[in-house]
């Protein structure tokens, strides 16, 4: 996982969690989330590797992506991600812990 300290997530709504909540369903491709998610295969491209960065997927070759434990984390309380705060990483690193 990315170190979340290291910068602050900078999420895109709705895109990010529509990403997300796509591969809650499974591992998937980019170009097959691009079009379930009706949003150009560029963007979720961008986006994947953002969230890769972020620790919230990870990309496992030939395109193909999955959710992360910190990714599921997020998509549960992403109705309280505010770009001015670390509120989100501090709630993933807490449960983290917690899990630990």
């Amino acid at each position: 996982m990315a170190n979340l300290s290291d910068e602050v997530m900078l999420l895109q709504l709705p895109t990010d969690q529509m990403i997300l909540t796509e591969l809650q369903q499974g591992r998937n491709l980019g170009a097959n989330i691009a079009d379930e998610i009706d949003r150009h295969k560029k963007t979720v491209t961008k986006r994947l590797n953002q969230l890769e960065d972020y620790g919230l997927v990870d990309n496992i070759g030939r395109g193909v992506y999955e959710i992360t434990r910190e990714g599921e984390i997020a998509l549960e309380h992403i109705d309280e991600y505010d770009r001015d705060t670390d509120r989100l990483e501090e709630i993933i690193e807490r449960e983290l812990s917690d899990e630990s």
